[in-house]
């Protein structure tokens, strides 16, 4: 169960309100999106030697988020992300308790919790490793992104380093970045630095990327993630990439990825956001009210962050999980049009970076 966060003023006297939207794209702007994760289950099929996160457990009650959403959306929250382990269902004493409260699946279970957390007024975005193409279908409806990391290792590491974690086979990831490809189904996507993969294979990883982006439009973002090795795990006290490695890995997403997919941190294990703002960083990521649901990074000071970046010459300016160039393309669902609708209206009306194309709701 998620607990609610302390109230943090400085974030909200600073970032509440209405999101601008049409400002994202100003050269001296710096975006972000502020959000809460809500876990929904730490069972998982895979066994990952670095994961903290898995643990024997079974399913965070839906009605118990509603307080948590209600609020943080007091504070400026407009993203929510739910986190699951992969395929939790998969395990009997999960089947148990989705029959005991009365859903027929697990999708039935995930759609009603996030459908809870946007009758709240957050922007609902799903983290939980396979679903099936009809499964992504639905939960298009209700969700913004899906994401989905690679975190994969060159083939001769493959059986080495997850030979319990059948979900990590890259073939399968990349199969469910183009699945949500044809669904446009906005994607969130990302490599790990430190687990073992080569340059030259970090390079064809990003270049897949690129192509399911070329083709289909969807790849809303991509993080480059640091391996953070946690206590009480079987990679505990493993080596940590240092600043260089991930500038180095930075620097060569944005040379091989299009310029309109954005390349992110995790600011929280990263507090020298000054040298990856050099090298070309110009999206924070998500910034999470309350702790991260996958390690233990360092809270965000907000004040310190906006007073480093201002002598920069930049302005922090909060954004919607779903970016400026995707709203306008209308790359959303009709319920989540409930939201975005009237942000693409105002894209459209100001017109100051050219003429927004038609998009689709599916």
């Amino acid at each position: 169960m998620t607990t609610a966060p302390e109230a943090t003023p400085t974030l909200k006297d600073h970032y509440e309100h209405d999101i601008l939207v049409v400002g994202e794209d100003d050269p001296n702007v710096l975006t972000f999106s502020y959000a809460v994760p809500f876990t929904l289950s730490r069972m998982c099929r895979n066994q990952c030697p670095y994961c903290s996160f898995r643990k024997r457990d079974t399913l965070t009650v839906p009605y118990s988020t509603i307080r948590t959403a209600k609020k943080v959306r007091q504070l400026g929250v407009r993203e929510a992300l739910y986190v699951g382990g992969e395929r939790p269902d998969k395990f009997s004493q999960v089947r148990s308790v989705l029959d005991l409260w009365g859903f027929s699946s697990y999708l039935d279970y995930v759609y009603t919790i996030c459908e809870l957390g946007f009758l709240e007024g957050l922007i609902p975005v799903i983290e939980g490793g396979f679903f099936s193409p009809t499964e992504l279908k639905k939960l298009s409806e209700v969700c913004a992104i899906s994401r989905v990391m690679l975190d994969s290792v060159d083939a001769n590491l493959q059986d080495t380093i997850y030979p319990q974690s059948p979900g990590k086979k890259l073939e399968l990831r990349l199969k469910l970045l183009e699945w949500q490809g044809r669904l446009k189904f906005p994607t969130a996507t990302g490599i790990m630095v430190g687990i073992g993969a080569s340059k030259p294979h970090r390079r064809d990883l990003l270049h897949e990327i690129a192509k399911v982006h070329t083709t289909y439009g969807t790849i809303h973002e991509v993080t480059i993630q640091n391996l953070m090795p946690e206590a009480n795990t079987p990679w505990a006290g493993k080596h940590t990439p240092s600043k260089k490695e991930m500038i180095d890995a930075v620097e060569m997403a944005l040379e091989i990825l299009p310029a309109d997919i954005s390349v992110n941190i995790p600011l929280d294990l990263n507090p020298d956001i000054e040298d990856f703002v050099k090298a070309g960083i110009r999206d924070l990521g998500r910034i999470y009210e309350g702790k991260s649901p996958y390690y233990k990074g360092t809270p965000v000071d907000f004040d310190q962050l906006d007073e480093r970046l201002f002598a920069m010459g930049y302005e922090l300016q909060q954004r919607f999980p779903l970016k400026k160039s995707f709203i306008k393309n209308g790359l959303y669902s009709k319920k989540l049009g409930q939201v975005f609708d009237a942000y693409r209206y105002r894209i459209k009306k100001d017109g100051s970076d050219g003429r927004a194309k038609e998009g689709k709701h599916f």
